[in-house]
């Protein structure tokens, strides 16, 4: 578990622009599920500029340059759709194969947080080194946070305990 925890932080401290990189993001542990390891990770939320800049071939140029005026329309990602659905976090996970010990790349992975009656869910998009995306947390406390890996034929679900300041 250290490898992927000093791996994985970085990686993920690479791709992160530098305006979000000056506070390391938070290791919230990690855990198996068949031969992948998963971690948890949180850190301040992600601009839509920011986000764009770490997507792969998003960097500025291409058929995305239009994302953050898109995102900002979307839940969780602030602009139009009111204070409670503004993004409290960015959070992600790294994906690492226990059996060749790479990340694992290419994964349709969705993440639920749940605290008492509110649920938030998103789909997370595939960062060099790790998937993300902005979620909004409105509330102090303990979540639960469950990550659902869609693999064919091998889905993967692990659980963690994520306190929110």
């Amino acid at each position: 578990m250290k490898y992927l925890t000093i791996v994985g932080i970085a990686g993920l401290l690479a791709v992160l622009p530098a305006a979000s990189a000056a506070q390391e993001p938070t290791v919230h542990g990690s855990k198996q599920a068949d031969a992948l390891e998963i971690a948890l990770l949180t850190s301040p939320p992600l601009s839509p500029e920011e986000m764009q800049q770490t997507m792969p071939g998003m960097g500025g140029t291409g058929a995305m340059q239009g994302m953050p005026q898109m995102m900002r329309g979307m839940p969780g990602m602030g602009g139009m759709r009111g204070e409670a659905d503004q993004p409290t976090h960015w959070i992600g996970v790294i994906v690492r194969d226990l059996k060749d010990d790479r990340m694992v790349q290419g994964l349709d992975i969705t993440l639920t947080a749940q605290k008492g009656q509110l649920t938030r869910t998103v789909a997370l998009m595939a960062m060099p080194g790790s998937y993300g995306a902005n979620i909004s947390l409105p509330e102090k406390g303990r979540y639960t946070v469950t990550v659902t890996i869609d693999r064919p034929g091998q889905p993967a679900r692990v659980a963690f305990e994520f306190d929110s300041k």
